[in-house]
């Protein structure tokens, strides 16, 4: 029986190199420990090319239609058209700093720290969709937060429907949006997912994909149903290619009622594959 690979016969294990010249392989191992010890590094920022980020919403009234998980009524509007992105609070007296990071008209990440203007809106930059924001400062934003591809807002700084590609709410100060967009040269890898019902409700969570460029075509599947509880759904390393949009939606028999998820996923630079 072949000898097993030890990671440190071909060089710094911060690099994960292999004996291929030129290239960085990511070693895959069976055991539980190894690939443990593997996501806690990445989550250190140990790993190059590597990160972990938690995709997290809920919907507080899902009914018996399929909808999108997050707090606003109704489904997300996916426009593919690159347009300016705009930020505005609900408070007009908000001054609040939040970081943004953003998907461009090529699928390249972007970011930025933007400070609010109150409900008036601030451009930050030319874009598809919005992966990750929230407050940069040590106090709280005064409003919920929104990010806009148009000028459509009200007086109170909410963008009409359906140009909302972010938000939200001033209790939570970060991203409440189950939906990821792979970058361009990325590879997304589902890793869990905790699925939460409340007392006395069931619902049907369902995982789609889209791809614009024509990489996929859309996707619908049920990950699970939950009965008042929580569920840990284990994705196994499920990949999603670069340029895909992912994202969840959620639906119950009878009724209405609140639902949630939490979902760690491992994002890849392509280049380190």
């Amino acid at each position: 029986m072949a000898e097993p690979y030890n990671i440190q016969d071909f060089g710094p294990s911060d690099l994960m190199t292999s004996e291929v010249i030129d290239e960085r392989r990511l070693k895959v191992e069976t055991q539980a420990k190894s690939t443990e010890d593997f996501i806690l590094k990445v989550s250190k920022g140990l790993i190059p090319g590597h990160r972990i980020q938690y995709i997290h919403s809920y919907a507080p009234d899902i009914g018996t239609s399929e909808e999108f998980i997050w707090p606003l009524n109704g489904q997300y509007t996916f426009n593919d058209t690159p347009s300016t992105l705009w930020l505005t609070s609900s408070n007009a007296g908000d001054t609040s700093l939040v970081f943004i990071r953003w998907i461009d008209e090529n699928y390249d990440e972007q970011q930025g720290t933007y400070q609010l203007n109150g409900q008036t809106p601030v451009a930050i930059g030319r874009g598809l969709r919005v992966n990750q924001a929230f407050t940069a400062g040590v106090s709280q934003t005064l409003g919920d937060i929104y990010v806009s591809n148009a000028l459509t807002h009200g007086g109170n700084g909410i963008p009409t429907q359906p140009t909302t590609v972010m938000m939200f709410e001033q209790k939570t100060q970060t991203r409440s949006m189950a939906l990821f967009t792979v970058p361009r040269n990325h590879t997304a890898f589902g890793l869990s997912g905790y699925f939460s019902s409340p007392k006395n409700r069931d619902n049907d969570f369902f995982w789609n994909v889209r791809n614009p460029l024509g990489l996929l075509p859309p996707i619908n599947t049920n990950v699970v149903s939950v009965y008042q509880t929580t569920t840990e759904i284990d994705f196994k390393f499920t990949s999603i290619p670069e340029e895909t949009d992912a994202w969840f939606t959620a639906k119950t028999e009878t009724g209405t009622g609140r639902v949630s998820l939490r979902i760690p996923t491992l994002i890849v630079n392509n280049d380190f594959l």
